[in-house]
């Protein structure tokens, strides 16, 4: 089977923008979580991880108050290694977290700013990922917001359920993208926001999606 190409109009995801109080130290606990290379406050995933973007720190002062709409899911292949994942995020400063899971397999987890995150029970569909399983955001139609980003970046919708919508990079690598459904409303601007690269030559632009989740625009190269 042929893998789909990306079409030539689409932008690309280039980075994770990630509010921080101490970008450098909270770039520097993803990079050792990760196992990507840190590159001052941006931390870049390794060729063999498929994973298209970097995670880029950048500085912001006021405080974290509520839950982020955008949180990334860490895989892993056997329950050892989320055991082990576990174990390795606490001892770099994560700690555990209550958002009203209740009994699941996988592990919420806080990073040292706050940030929510989960370490997943090894699952079939995230055994080819790399460290990153899927970055998931909270929507109050998934399968709504998933087309309009599926149209935005060509990552064509490879999985669709009740409550989740899932995008990934038509490589077949790397993390998915995926819509959870939430009746959560957005309040304040989002500290994780995907930075995009546009197809052409263009000006440096923000803009918001159709449930006002932000995102930036840089020109192309």
């Amino acid at each position: 089977m042929s893998t789909p190409s990306r079409p030539v109009d689409s932008f690309t995801v280039d980075r994770l923008t990630v509010d921080a109080a101490r970008p450098l130290a909270l770039a520097g606990f993803w990079a050792a979580l990760l196992g990507w290379r840190q590159d001052g406050p941006v931390v870049r995933p390794p060729d063999t991880d498929g994973c298209e973007f970097a995670l880029a720190f950048v500085p912001e002062t006021a405080a974290k108050t509520h839950k982020n709409r955008l949180h990334l899911d860490l895989s892993s292949r056997t329950l050892d290694r989320q055991r082990e994942v576990v174990a390795h995020a606490r001892m770099l400063g994560a700690r555990l977290l209550d958002v009203g899971q209740g009994d699941v397999p996988w592990v919420v987890l806080a990073d040292p700013e706050g940030n929510e995150f989960c370490v997943l029970e090894p699952r079939p569909e995230y055994a080819d990922t790399g460290a990153l399983a899927a970055l998931v955001v909270d929507s109050h139609d998934p399968a709504r917001l998933a087309a309009f980003w599926s149209a935005l970046i060509g990552w064509p919708v490879t999985s669709t359920h009740a409550e989740i919508t899932g995008l990934r990079s038509p490589s077949a690598r790397g993390p998915a993208i995926e819509f959870l459904l939430s009746t959560e409303p957005q309040r304040g601007r989002n500290r994780l926001r995907p930075a995009l690269r546009t197809p052409a030559p263009s000006e440096p632009a923000d803009a918001t999606d159709p449930e006002g989740n932000e995102y930036s625009l840089t020109p192309h190269v």
